[in-house]
């Protein structure tokens, strides 16, 4: 196939590649900074997308949208078990802690605004091929091929355009069972108000509960590939719930918890959320990630739309500046947290009100990694005798 490069100017300014949130919000920011924006989206919009659904407080502050009419709960709560030994905290605030959703919707909503505000949706656009020249991308997709200045990979943890680009692969992806559960009105009842939390009962990671409008999203995950049977471990934790499903769907899906090397090593190509391996290690939620790397690719393009080099440059010095040193202290506490089971249990017994309200400052972003773990006196308040 010749290129159409050689012979046409581009067809549009940037193309994000998915549909997720990310990849829109993105598509977003650029389409009211008047750039010409396509959205390719292998599926067709709102399409099931397999998550959890919890949108953290300071998810829902990045965004310049009003969320609420696709959230199907708010919890203004979160609960943390640990167990061995057995020990619980629960967090409160004015403003919710986690808001409940289906991705479905949550994403159409965000891609929704982009198409209002100019970004043109490709459904059932799947990339296949990549072929970058001097000036331009061309993407070429099993419903046609289109041209771009810029390209902002938001495919996901597989993304085609990273393999396509020669780019390094994730380094570090983790494995998760996330279920849609329905159960009677008497279990919801019990586990309709919070957002759950539990550890100690998965080998190297946690389980949760996170109530929708009419069930339950039960997940289980674990940060060592190969160190149980996430099955096994689904099924020992609704026993220890005490629920028994109606019905289920389960669903498998893989988390990047270690940002791709060489991430801005492709000319023209800018990968954002899970392409670039940004989900947070702690928490192993990437909708956050996602979101602000994608805002962060916009800007940087929006910033040096002439020049290519000057916009990669830009993106990094970004990245760095905000999400990679938070990344790094998110993976220094998790190496703790999941892989020294009894310095978790140590801390969590002297000091696990104290821990849960500093974890819900983060969520609700009130503080940042580099502030709850850069305060000399806050290890004076961990280590100091009771």
């Amino acid at each position: 196939m010749t290129s159409r490069l050689a012979t046409s100017a581009p067809d549009y300014d940037v193309a994000v590649v998915g549909a997720g949130p990310g990849g829109s919000a993105a598509a977003l920011a650029l389409s009211r900074g008047g750039l010409r924006v396509a959205i390719l989206e292998k599926a067709v919009p709102p399409r099931y997308k397999t998550c959890g659904g919890g949108l953290l407080g300071r998810t829902v502050g990045l965004l310049p949208l009003d969320v609420r009419a696709v959230v199907e709960r708010e919890c203004f709560s979160a609960e943390l078990h640990h167990h061995a030994p057995a020990l619980s905290f629960t967090t409160q605030r004015a403003q919710p802690v986690v808001s409940m959703v289906m991705r479905d919707r949550f994403d159409h909503l965000i891609t929704t605004a982009a198409q209002e505000a100019g970004a043109k949706l490709l459904a059932g656009a799947a990339v296949v091929a990549v072929v970058r020249e001097a000036e331009a991308v061309e993407l070429r997709t099993k419903a046609g091929a289109i041209t771009a200045r810029f390209v902002i990979a938001a495919d996901g943890v597989g993304s085609v355009v990273a393999r396509q680009c020669g780019l390094a692969e994730l380094r570090h992806v983790i494995p998760a069972l996330e279920c849609e559960v329905s159960v009677d009105a008497a279990e919801f009842e019990k586990f309709h108000h919070a957002a759950r939390f539990d550890f100690g009962l998965t080998p190297h990671g946690y389980a949760w509960v996170f109530p929708k409008r009419g069930h339950l999203s039960i997940g289980v995950l674990t940060t060592r590939r190969g160190s149980c049977n996430l099955n096994d471990e689904y099924a020992r934790y609704l026993a220890h719930l005490g629920i028994t499903p109606r019905s289920e769907e389960r669903h498998g899906f893989m988390i990047p918890v270690r940002p791709r090397a060489g991430l801005c090593a492709a000319p023209r190509i800018f990968p954002i959320g899970d392409a670039a391996g940004l989900a947070d290690p702690l928490m192993a939620e990437g909708i956050s990630g996602a979101i602000h790397s994608g805002q962060l690719a916009a800007r940087a393009i929006l910033e040096n739309r002439s020049d290519e080099a000057a916009a990669r440059h830009a993106y990094r010095a970004h990245l760095q500046a905000t999400l990679l040193p938070e990344l790094r202290l998110a993976r220094a506490v998790a190496r703790v947290v999941y892989d020294f089971p009894r310095a978790r249990a140590w801390l969590l017994t002297r000091h696990g009100q104290r821990l849960s309200e500093r974890l819900t400052r983060l969520v609700m972003g009130e503080t940042s990694y580099r502030a709850a773990l850069g305060e000399p006196r806050n290890y004076w308040k961990l280590f100091a005798a009771r």
